[in-house]
Formats: C-alpha cells, sequence, structure tokens
C-alpha cells in the first residue's frame, strides 16, 4: 500500500479511506491502485466523499478483473428453511432456519483474472413434522460463507449447524453458527406438546427461544449484518422467526433492518419466507389446521466494490 500526499490523490492512485497519520499529525489519505472489472449488475454510488463502482451478483456469474488490486466485499449464503408443523400429532410451533452466513472484508485482493462467483440458494422450508432444508453456500475467490442451518420441527431434534444455526425442535437445542460468520439458533424450552418454535441465529446474535406454555409467542431470529456496501442501508444474514404455541401468534424476525427473516406462522398459518438475496432464515410452521410447511430461506448475494476517484 502507498500513502498519497496528506489530502490528495496521487495520479494514478485513487483514495479509498482517510486515516490520521500520528507522524504528521494530520490526515492521510491511504492510496490504492485503481481496479478495474466487469461482471454483475454494475452500478456507481458516492460514499464519504468518494466515487465507488459497485457489482452486484443476485445469482451466480463471473467477475472478470483486468486491472489487480483491492476491493471491499461482501459474501452471503443462502438462508436455512423452517421446519414444518403438524397440529394433528404435536401443538409445538415450528421452528425458524437460520440466516445464511455472513463474509465482510474491507480490503480483498484480487488478480487480473475471471473470478467465479457462486450465490447459494435457501433451503426449503418443512412440510408437517419435517425439519427445514440448509441453505446452499455462497463462494467469491477464497472466501466461502455457509449456507444457514435448518430449523428443527418439534419433537423431533435439533437446529440444524450453518453459517447461523436453525433453532431446535420441541425440548432440543439451536444449531451451532459458523464463528466469523454467524450465530446459534435458539433453543426450545419444552417438548411438553404445546411448546413455541425458537428463532434461527442471525450474524449479530442467537435466535430467541421458544416459550414453554401454551400460547406462547415464538422466538425472534437473530439479528443481521447491516451494510452499507450498495448505497443503501440493508440487513443480511438475519435468521427466520419460531411459530407460536398452541393459539399463539408466531414471533417476527429479529431487530433489525426490516424484510430479512421470515416470520414464523401465526395459527394455521405457514412460516414465511425469508427475503431474496438477504440470506434471510426462513419462518417456522404455525399450529393449527394439520400439516403446515416452514418458510424457505432467502437467498444469498455477492456484492464487491471499489473506489474509482473522489466524489
Amino acid at each position: 500500500m502507498a500513502y498519497a500526499t496528506p489530502g490528495t490523490v496521487s495520479a494514478g492512485d485513487v483514495a479509498t479511506a482517510a486515516a490520521w497519520n500520528v507522524l504528521t499529525n494530520d490526515v492521510t489519505f491511504l492510496a490504492l491502485a485503481g481496479v478495474a472489472a466487469t461482471g454483475g449488475t454494475e452500478t456507481t454510488i458516492t460514499d464519504a466523499g468518494f466515487t465507488y463502482k459497485v457489482h452486484t451478483f443476485n445469482s451466480s456469474s463471473s467477475l472478470i478483473v483486468t486491472t489487480a488490486g483491492l476491493v471491499e466485499v461482501l459474501v452471503v449464503a443462502g438462508g436455512g428453511g423452517g421446519s414444518g408443523a403438524n397440529s394433528s400429532i404435536t401443538s409445538s410451533g415450528g421452528s425458524g432456519g437460520g440466516g445464511g452466513g455472513v463474509l465482510y472484508r474491507d480490503r480483498f485482493s484480487v488478480t487480473a483474472s475471471t473470478i467465479t462467483v457462486t450465490v447459494g440458494p435457501g433451503g426449503a422450508g418443512g412440510v408437517g413434522l419435517a425439519n427445514g432444508v440448509v441453505g446452499t453456500n455462497s463462494v467469491f475467490s477464497t472466501l466461502t460463507a455457509s449456507g444457514g442451518g435448518y430449523g428443527g420441527a418439534p419433537n423431533v431434534g435439533a437446529g440444524g449447524p450453518g453459517g447461523s444455526g436453525g433453532g431446535g425442535g420441541g425440548g432440543n437445542v439451536g444449531g451451532a453458527g459458523t464463528m466469523g460468520q454467524g450465530s446459534n439458533g435458539g433453543p426450545s424450552l419444552s417438548d411438553g406438546g404445546s411448546s413455541a418454535g425458537p428463532g434461527g441465529g442471525g450474524f449479530m446474535s442467537i435466535g430467541g427461544m421458544g416459550g414453554a406454555s401454551s400460547g406462547s409467542a415464538g422466538g425472534s431470529g437473530g439479528t443481521g449484518f447491516a451494510s452499507m456496501i450498495n448505497g443503501t442501508l440493508a440487513s443480511f444474514g438475519g435468521g427466520g422467526g419460531g411459530a407460536g404455541g398452541s393459539g399463539a401468534f408466531g414471533g417476527g424476525s429479529g431487530p433489525g433492518a426490516p424484510g430479512v427473516g421470515g416470520a414464523g406462522g401465526a395459527t394455521s398459518s405457514n412460516g414465511s419466507a425469508g427475503t431474496t438475496n438477504r440470506g434471510g432464515g426462513g419462518g417456522g410452521g404455525g399450529v393449527g389446521g394439520g400439516s403446515k410447511t416452514g418458510g424457505a430461506g432467502g437467498s444469498g448475494i455477492v456484492i464487491v466494490r471499489y473506489v474509482t476517484g473522489p466524489a
């Protein structure tokens, strides 16, 4: 990394950030060689006094880099599916799926090459007393974000591991999250036949616990990762909410930016799906009306950006 003259940008350099220089006692711009690339949906934004080129990948493709350098990158995997529920067998609500794993790097080196970009889909929701399905990994170069864990079905088993873990079925623990990518799913407090489903884990926090008593609300999904990498504040990798116990409404997705994890199903309702291209976990299936389906996890996303000059 080279340093430009304090407060200026040298010819051929691109200022990507400003830092306090303890040697000169003033602000110094960190100057990097400009990256050039094509691929995905390309946009231009301004942020903190700089102009960025942004490449957004909502589906699998390639980034063609013609000039090497350092980029900022966000990789989000597909969210896990919420579990189903079946009131003909148990009055316990379904569990939320875990948010897709999130990897963020503010300075990631790319060479002049074609980089394969894989965007993982979300996992399907479970039907009846069945677990959801784990989300699919997303990949950019050497960065692999793990798919969100599945929600465990009531009285069936623990939540699945993943980027963030899925909520545990009645009386079981939540799935384990992947270190640096997400959090554990919430546990269910009871297997007594009328407990609420827990929420799936999110990047910032574990999923909420499902209540043990009849009529208790489902656990909320764990909070996702907030980012403005594409110029708009959004949350990624939030957990799905658990469904309430007999007679209760399900818990919604976790706090933070709206529209990430799917809400747990209300009475006699299916769980809601996680938001597309946010990696949210699916909500657990609701109690009542026989067999209900958990919400599908939201698909992942890959976003790459780099500075092209001052604003």
